[in-house]
């Protein structure tokens, strides 16, 4: 991401349909323009610190902007975790993107070497949950955050290795 796409990050962030699923509960205040940049100043600057953060998506065909997803660091439940994130603009939900994003971000987790990725949503958002479990999140855990119930899912990455002797 960078500085110039606050506009996009904005009309993804502010469009209703898409903050009642990101900002549920007592989180669903509507987001200023200096929100949106903070958002966007934290990414970039994920990504300068531990060089993998949240990406901007645009379809390759028609060059439209798609959404957000990505890896961050995040403490989730007081444990040292990095979280896969997205979101996709609303008039886009069920054509494929979030999970085609998702993939291809646990596929840069393997990459850089990442043991473990978690995964959450709210328990109502089942579209959601299909993702992460499309992309090997496993359930661990129901919590309360925003003060509604959320799933929680992990998939661990680091392969398993046997010697034969």
């Amino acid at each position: 991401p960078w500085r110039e796409d606050v506009g996009l990050c904005r009309e993804l962030l502010d469009d209703p349909a898409v903050a009642a699923t990101l900002r549920p509960g007592a989180l669903g205040a509507a987001r200023t323009l200096g929100h949106t940049g903070a958002i966007l100043t934290a990414d970039i600057e994920h990504w300068q610190r531990e060089s993998f953060g949240p990406w901007l998506f645009f379809d390759t065909a028609t060059g439209m902007f798609v959404g957000r997803c990505g890896l961050r660091r995040a403490s989730v439940l007081g444990r040292s975790s990095v979280e896969l994130l997205y979101a996709v603009r609303s008039g886009l939900w069920g054509a494929g993107y979030a999970t085609e994003m998702a993939m291809l971000a646990m596929v840069h987790a393997r990459r850089l070497g990442l043991e473990d990725v978690v995964g959450f949503t709210a328990v109502t958002n089942r579209a959601s949950r299909r993702v992460l479990e499309k992309v090997g999140m496993r359930y661990e855990t129901t919590f309360e955050h925003a003060g509604l119930p959320h799933w929680l899912g992990r998939s661990h990455l680091h392969q398993q290795t046997r010697s034969i002797v």
